[in-house]
């Protein structure tokens, strides 16, 4: 009886692709992409998966800023273990997929995410412990549902990522006005002293009359004033105070019509 030879593995290794535009005839190799995801085991894919929740919950925007990386990695561990021994102990997935949304789903502001994270990881922790009780078949069809919640975790965390912009801006925004406060009374000044002998016509018109004088004025403060600063900028500054703070609204309405 022969035996036959063990079977070679139907995918190519390799790849190749032109070393130069300039040079045609010479290539260059390397691993394709193809052949070595499907190389990967099972285990090595449960790991990989785990690794992505991992990265995606210390990637949300209500962490602790002073909390340093290696105990949000630490936390999420012990959480994944909890709930994988829960998971064994009996616990059906979707009450398990719930206390996910409450304990970990905390450290997002995105509501997208929070539901999308908690689905991804519910499915891996299923495909975990489907393989460690050696229902391989059933471990990958799992993994197969992991994997489409885990293209809806990636497009979530585009909106984190943004909500977090959002704040920072709004912050810097904040510290912004912060720092232009000290204008303020020199505008209001400027507001009595310069108004035109007809008075002033619109806020607009005070805001672009005034801005250059601003502008020269916070130039030449000796704050950290930011050299990207442009009259434009200034006058903007100044048709929001005339809009919104009451002491600039309420003189620049006293002064509003023709000089007596």
């Amino acid at each position: 009886m022969s035996i036959k030879p063990p079977m070679k593995y139907p995918l190519s290794a390799w790849h190749s692709i032109p070393e130069s535009s300039k040079f045609l005839g010479y290539t260059m190799s390397g691993p394709d992409p193809y052949h070595e995801k499907s190389r990967m085991t099972l285990a090595e894919h449960i790991e990989e998966a785990k690794s992505f929740l991992q990265i995606t919950y210390c990637s949300g925007n209500y962490h602790d800023k002073d909390q340093p990386e290696e105990k949000q990695i630490s936390a999420f561990l012990e959480e994944y273990q909890a709930f994988f021994q829960a998971l064994k102990g009996g616990q059906n997935a979707t009450s398990c997929e719930e206390l996910i949304t409450m304990k970990l789903g905390a450290a997002f502001q995105s509501d997208k995410l929070q539901g999308c994270f908690s689905t991804s990881m519910t499915w891996v922790l299923c495909t975990e412990l489907l393989y460690q009780s050696e229902y391989t078949e059933n471990a990958w069809s799992t993994l197969v549902e992991y994997k489409k919640s885990e293209l809806e975790t990636e497009r979530a965390l585009e909106e984190e990522y943004n909500l977090s912009v959002s704040n920072r801006n709004r912050a810097a925004g904040k510290l912004n006005h912060q720092e232009r406060r000290y204008l303020k009374p020199y505008f209001a000044e400027l507001l009595v002293s310069e108004t035109p002998n007809n008075g002033w016509k619109a806020m607009k018109t005070a805001a672009s009359k005034l801005a250059p004088l601003i502008f020269e004025r916070h130039m030449s403060s000796g704050t950290d004033a930011d050299p990207d600063t442009t009259e434009a900028d200034v006058e903007t500054w100044l048709t929001t105070w005339l809009k919104n703070d009451e002491q600039c609204k309420k003189l620049y309405f006293a002064h509003r019509h023709k000089k007596p």
